[in-house]
């Protein structure tokens, strides 16, 4: 999948998404999707419940596959804008 990405800056490490620099690159995309062959079973919900002990729940890995769907869709959206 050709693709255009602008090289971002971070201000720290915990920044998923840097302030854009203006500097323009060709690039071509290669994903997949895996989890899809994870159940989100018993053993995926005590993982949950104990990480939520220790960070914020909605950083985790392991949370419900509609939290996980919508953060990731969120995720490529701000990652993939329009060109405009």
């Amino acid at each position: 999948m050709p693709s255009r990405v602008e090289l971002t800056v971070r201000s720290n490490e915990t920044q998923l998404i840097g302030e854009p620099t203006g500097e323009f690159s060709d690039v071509v995309l290669f994903f997949g999707i895996i989890d899809i062959l994870q159940d989100y079973d018993i053993s995926k919900k005590l993982e949950h419940a104990y990480k939520s002990f220790q960070y914020d729940s909605t950083s985790i890995s392991a949370v419900d596959p509609k939290v996980y769907s919508k953060r990731f869709k969120d995720f490529m959206f701000r990652v993939f804008a329009d060109d405009s």
